[in-house]
């Protein structure tokens, strides 16, 4: 007979042993993979992103002696030279590598996109500054023909409000785009015209102004205010930026300004000055590079126009040792130049021929005067 017992308990397995950790010569090669990718992955996105922004950097100081061309008129040669200067402008979104570069460049200013664009669009601004660059040039050629003492006559369709400065009697009157067709029931053509029926009686006088807005003609009644400051202080104002609409002008010969694709009126000052040097024997510059950059408004006077430490960098670079800016903008300009050049700031063309004259250039003959005597 035979007996059966139970399947006797099985001993557990004794446990497995933990795999041995990986040498560091074997971990190194994964860590520095990893890495390696990561990298790749971020300078690829920081340069697939882009960001909205638009940079601002110094461009470029060029002579404007070798744009302007003159006909039917003797000019002169001369020694020195008027440079004319740029501002860089970002034209699409910097990625984040560029935006990193410029943040941290001293001579570079980044700015917010909205800001830039004021709710337009690009292809709207870039527009406007080839209407404004046209225009410096036409206010450049008038200006400086009329200071040699030629007559210029000029036509045009209505006054067009360019801007209305805060704080005016204009203000809650008129806007930007608005069209003034008379004053006080007198026709308004041309820019001068505005300012010649404001000042024609004292501060604080009513003026009827006949408008145009979205096409249709309205009346505002506008009380004159005497100019707290500026070129025109003292003097009865109304405190608006005036633009001929389609400003035709009788220039007694042929003067052009071929800048290339520059844009904006920020050369027109220098373009005036060109253009009397071009015209006057001596030279006016006093055979030194001067850099010179501001708005040239029809009347003479100089205007703001923004990015002046880029444009000082520019100065700088070539070698200009005196820079004519609007005189709003002087702090701009010397605290970037320092002491490698003299700043000196002015508000009408009359005081950027006092400038060069006193720093050793020739002075400034109506030629007009003596070519008729």
């Amino acid at each position: 007979m035979t007996a059966s017992f139970p399947d006797a308990p099985m001993a557990p397995a004794p446990p497995a042993a933990p795999p041995a950790p990986p040498s560091p010569r074997r971990r190194w090669p994964v860590v520095l993979a990893v890495g390696a990718g990561l990298a790749v992955l971020i300078l690829l996105l920081g340069t697939v992103i882009r960001l909205p922004y638009v940079i601002y950097s110094p461009g470029d100081a060029t002579p404007v002696g070798g744009i302007v061309r003159v006909s039917g008129a003797r000019t002169y040669r001369h020694q020195g030279q008027v440079l004319f200067l740029t501002v860089a402008v970002s034209r699409e979104r910097p990625n984040v590598w560029r935006w990193l570069q410029a943040s941290l460049d001293n001579d570079s200013t980044v700015v917010g996109e909205s800001n830039y664009l004021q709710g337009q669009s690009r292809n709207k601004v870039n527009q406007e500054n080839v209407v404004a660059m046209d225009d410096s040039q036409l206010a450049a050629k008038k200006v400086a023909l009329e200071q040699l003492g030629y007559t210029v006559g000029e036509s045009g369709s209505g006054v067009v409000v360019a801007d209305v400065a805060k704080g005016t009697p204009a203000v809650g009157h008129l806007k930007s785009g608005d069209v003034i067709t008379a004053i006080d029931g007198q026709p308004v053509r041309v820019r001068d015209e505005v300012g010649k029926i404001v000042r024609s009686k004292p501060s604080g006088t009513t003026f009827l102004f006949t408008v145009t807005r979205d096409g249709k003609t309205r009346s505002e009644s506008i009380t004159t205010r005497a100019a707290p400051s500026g070129p025109l202080k003292g003097k009865p104002q109304v405190g608006i930026v005036p633009v001929t609409k389609d400003p035709k002008f009788d220039f007694p010969f042929d003067v052009t300004i071929d800048p290339g694709p520059v844009s904006g009126p920020s050369a027109g000052l220098a373009f005036t000055l060109a253009i009397i040097d071009e015209l006057t024997p001596g030279s006016l510059t006093g055979g030194k590079k001067v850099a010179v950059t501001g708005t040239m408004d029809p009347d003479g006077l100089v205007g703001e126009v923004g990015g002046v430490r880029q444009k000082t960098a520019a100065a700088l670079d070539a070698g200009a040792k005196l820079f004519i800016v609007p005189k709003a903008e002087v702090a701009q300009a010397k605290a970037r130049a320092g002491s490698a050049a003299e700043v000196v700031g002015v508000d009408t063309i009359k005081g950027a021929l006092r400038a060069l004259r006193e720093h050793g250039g020739a002075p400034v003959q109506k030629i007009a005067t003596a070519a008729a005597a």
